[in-house]
């Protein structure tokens, strides 16, 4: 009835802010300011908005927060006065807020307790709505929205500003929901969505609309096998009949950049020096440049590589992560595009696991028993189809990409897509496949590139490779030939399989072939062989626990090296244990394929369930059989010279929680045996490469020889003398005593944020560490004061650095990655306090074994490894203060061992040159930060 009547009447909307005491009303929290905006016919008609005196006092964060204090209020009606104006306000419209079941139900109990019946109107939540219809959004925040869609927000936690602001939200939002695809909100529909309130009926309302008035398919989509998809514009390919000369001098790179970009000598330089190095036949073909911050590295390597390899070469570009690699791309394709006078193709490569696999996807849709989370990821799954030309799952900026539904529809590889599938002509990885063999710039990351690089080339093409970010690429070397093996994952799939041929569940496989007497059949020889695969694995993990130390595997959590000829004896497939395990799978399978050839024999005799229970028993049965290579793998590994294995185990628990891992320490040659062959010139670069003017350690780990590869240095353009200084806390506690140590740097980081207001992140060395300092800053006035984000307790990497980098004074607390690649420009980060020298544990499992590893061989582990990595470490963390010209701060460092220790000479000279260095007693720190930010008008 409620879409008969949207058809035919123009709703009015009524978008409600509440600002209040406190989230829970059943503490006694109270409203403080009521914000509301009606919209109908997508215009705005009415605004109010009003201050409400709750009668008792607010808590100082809210009054922070909000800036409503006290005093405001002493003259403001309560909300027994407003009542009867609100609820006149509200009559017959659909109420709406963003996270509408707060603002909803705390207005309702406001309501109730003035004596009121609850409101009874229709009401929609806009959080849920945008995750629905703007599935790519990077966070669904109000002031993040607000930000994404270039709406005009400028006091958020103000209720007349956030109700605005939602109300435009919610303009912006209708009109995507008009332009849906009529089949893709008929799949919304079907999807029987549990969202909040009646937020559902805002896509019944819609579907009844287009019964009245049809809508056609525009020319951006096409329908296959009933889903929506997205149209790729085909690729065209020039042939081109004139040479474009390459702008060497710097009036020619003047009119190059015209005004688009700045001229910059320091990239002018290395822009130069590639040229001309590759340009040289006899030159060699191996160039590391570290390029400092601020000398526009990306388009200095871009540029020349353009012109070296147009039209018939190919540049590959290598980075550390998959957000690093969608910021290159949009260098490539939004700079680099508008500055070349020829055109050139871009491909993002990533590994098949972050693709989505549509056959799979489409039948997920007929399983409606799935919870009310996956059946909202599947809608914006649908949406998110009408969108993307990749297949991409990136591209929807989710955290719980970890979910078992995303195992369910994740891409497995080419050789998992048969031309007789219903959508093998709009697989993405056929169509990324197609679109590598013509283009020009493939951007890929380093644990692609180790695996795959004879893929990313074409032989009828010079391929150029940049390796950006290079300190990281022997990491994923090691990455590569590390293997482990969770028998918590093996064990729930196994659980999984049973449950698909046993006795106790009615909707299984057991059902799926009850009148076929061969189905049955093999049935019953699955679901022993089932049992075997079981025993066998229990029998592997009692033969690990077997390896550890007595007085080890009795208590806690264990993590401890193996004997490599003890699992070199465990892993021997020639005997009786791994014959045992190999052969059950063997069995597994066979009696798998039987089914699946009954299956296939009858393909329109079976519903969408039964594809679904088929399909999921290979996806499940395709765990235990990568686990069973990976075995073989670790197997083959047992007599490299360099190889460790461990195994981790928490006691109390099933044997389940076992792990057992595998792997290399050293990259032994592995770069330029089967990476570098592939391409006819290598470009190395990073800010922050080298850890000594003389050092070694970079080609080391880059397998390259000093002797003939090409070496440049760029320094950053950045003004170090009058944009930065480093203080050193010279009485500073020693780690080692760590009850006093944590006192110390929790009351100093307190003394110095306090008197500091502003964006301040604090670098840890451990999770375990920022919880204990974070709970005694908790102790202190400052939580009363800032918005504190700590990593492990507020949030993952992403979600706080969303949340830093909209704050004006937030201290954030963070660890391991954010030592690195986080770009925090201008007001975002003007204090950065280091806690720790940044050297590996000594207790880390894998550092002693690479440890021992290197003693074998004669050599210092410490001046070897600890310390250049140390260095790099420092380097990069120091990194992230300044990131523009305009930038400046203050790094403030609470370990005294950089100057105590010998070797604190040698990091401090490798940090940025003309850079003020202080060593100072920890109780002038704060007050010397607070100096130095106050010249420059930060404070």
């Amino acid at each position: 009835m409620m879409g008969k009547q949207a058809a035919t009447t123009s709703p009015v909307y009524a978008i409600v802010d509440l600002e209040t005491t406190g989230t829970n009303w059943k503490n006694q929290a109270r409203i403080i300011q009521i914000g509301c905006v009606l919209v109908q016919d997508n215009q705005i008609i009415h605004q109010f908005e009003t201050k409400v005196n709750p009668g008792v006092a607010i808590p100082s964060a809210v009054q922070q927060l909000t800036g409503i204090h006290q005093r405001d209020l002493q003259s403001a009606p309560t909300f027994d006065e407003l009542a009867p104006s609100i609820c006149a306000m509200l009559t017959d419209t659909t109420f709406v807020a963003h996270n509408v079941n707060f603002d909803f139900s705390f207005l309702n109990m406001e309501l109730v307790k003035a004596g009121y019946p609850e409101l009874t109107i229709p009401a929609i939540d806009t959080v849920t709505l945008s995750q629905i219809l703007m599935p790519t959004a990077p966070s669904f925040r109000l002031r993040d929205l607000t930000s994404y869609l270039g709406i005009e927000h400028d006091n958020p936690h103000s209720a007349s500003s956030d109700a605005e602001a939602t109300a435009i939200l919610l303009m912006d939002l209708m009109r995507r929901l008009h332009e849906l695809p009529t089949l893709t909100l008929t799949k919304l529909a079907e999807l029987n969505l549990k969202l909040p309130e009646q937020t559902a009926v805002m896509f019944a309302r819609e579907l009844a609309m287009r019964e009245a008035a049809p809508v056609n398919l525009d020319n951006a989509h096409y329908v296959s096998n009933g889903i929506v998809l997205h149209k790729i514009r085909p690729r065209t390919v020039e042939h081109p009949h004139r040479k474009f000369p390459y702008p060497r001098t710097k009036k020619q790179k003047a009119t190059f950049f015209g005004d688009k970009y700045q001229y910059r000598p320091v990239q002018a330089k290395l822009m130069n020096s590639i040229y001309n190095q590759f340009r040289q036949p006899d030159g060699s073909q191996q160039l590391v440049i570290e390029a400092g911050t601020g000398t526009g590295k990306t388009l200095g390597y871009l540029v020349p590589l353009s012109y070296l390899a147009y039209p018939h070469g190919q540049i590959i570009i290598s980075t550390v992560t998959n957000v690093l690699q969608k910021q290159l791309a949009q260098v490539v394709n939004e700079q680099l595009g508008e500055l070349l006078p020829f055109q050139l193709q871009a491909v993002i490569v990533k590994g098949n696991q972050h693709y989505i696999h549509l056959g799979k996807y489409v039948r997920s849709l007929s399983m409606n028993e799935d919870g009310a989370n996956v059946q909202l990821l599947k809608a914006r799954l649908l949406v998110w189809l009408t969108q993307t030309t990749t297949g991409d799952l990136d591209e929807l900026n989710l955290n719980s990409m970890r979910s078992p539904y995303f195992a369910t529809i994740q891409h497995h590889g080419l050789h998992t897509v048969t031309p007789d599938e219903p959508f093998y002509r709009d697989d993405f990885l056929i169509r990324r496949q197609q679109a590598l063999q013509t283009a020009n710039i493939v951007i890929t990351n380093h644990a692609y590139l180790v695996e795959h690089a004879a893929e990313l080339t074409n032989d009828q093409q010079a391929s150029y490779l940049v390796v950006d970010e290079a300190q990281h690429l022997s990491h994923s070397v090691m990455r590569h030939s590390r293997l482990t093996i969770e028998f918590a994952k093996l064990s729930t799939a196994l659980n999984q399989l049973k449950n698909l041929v046993s006795q106790r569940d009615e909707h299984n496989l057991r059902a799926v072939f009850a009148k076929l007497p061969l189905g049955s059949y093999n049935i019953e020889l699955l679901q022993t062989d089932l049992g075997a695969v079981e025993q066998a694995l229990e029998e592997f993990q009692t033969a690990l626990l077997n390896l550890l130390p007595a007085s080890q595997a009795t208590t806690g959590y264990v993590e401890a090296m193996v004997p490599v000829a003890a699992i070199a004896e465990i892993l021997d497939f020639t005997q009786p244990l791994m014959i045992g395990l190999e052969q059950a799978l063997a069995s597994v399978q066979l009696h798998f394929n039987a089914l699946q050839r009954l299956f296939d024999g009858r393909r329109d005799s079976w519903l969408s369930l039964d594809r679904y229970q088929m399909n999921q028993f290979s996806s499940h049965f395709a765990v235990l059989a990568q686990a069973n290579d990976e075995l073989h793998r670790l197997a083959n590994g047992v007599d490299d010279e360099a190889a460790a294995f461990w195994v981790s185990y928490i006691e109390g628990n099933e044997l389940g929680n076992l792990k057992l891992s595998g792997g290399l320490l050293a990259q032994n040659h592995y770069l330029s045996t089967h990476v570098y062959p592939h391409f006819k010139a290598m470009v190395f670069t990073g800010a922050t490469l080298f850890t000594s003017q003389r050092s070694a350690y970079l080609y080391q780990q880059l397998d390259l020889d000093p002797e003939t590869v090409k070496t440049k240095h760029f320094g950053s353009p950045f003004d170090y003398e009058h944009q930065m200084e480093l203080l050193i806390a010279s009485d500073a506690v020693e780690p080692s005593l760590e009850s006093e140590y944590l006192d110390y740097l929790a009351t100093t980081i307190a003394e110095i944020t306090t008197q500091n207001p502003c964006q301040t992140m604090i670098l840890f060395n451990s999770l375990v560490t920022i919880e204990q300092v974070y709970s005694r800053l908790r102790k202190t006035s400052l939580f009363d004061q800032r918005d504190i984000l700590a990593q492990g307790i507020n949030g993952n990497r992403d979600k706080l650095l969303k949340q830093f980098a909209t704050g004006t004074d937030s201290v954030l607390l963070g660890a391991a990655s954010f030592w690195e690649g986080i770009d925090l420009p201008e007001d975002q980060l003007q204090l950065l306090i280091v806690t720790r020298l940044p050297f590996d544990s000594p207790d880390d499992v894998l550092v002693k074994a690479q440890h021992e590893h290197l003693k074998r061989q004669g050599k210092s582990p410490f001046y070897q490894v600890d310390l250049p990595q140390m260095i790099m470490r420092m380097r990069q963390g120091i990194g992230r203060l300044l990131r523009t010209d305009r930038d400046y701060g203050t790094v403030v460092i609470l370990d005294p061992r950089l100057i105590t220790r010998r070797y604190g000479k040698s990091v401090l000279k490798m940090l940025p040159q003309g850079m003020p260095v202080a060593a100072i007693p920890t109780s002038q720190l704060a007050g010397r930060v607070k100096k130095f930010l106050k010249t420059h008008g930060a404070v």
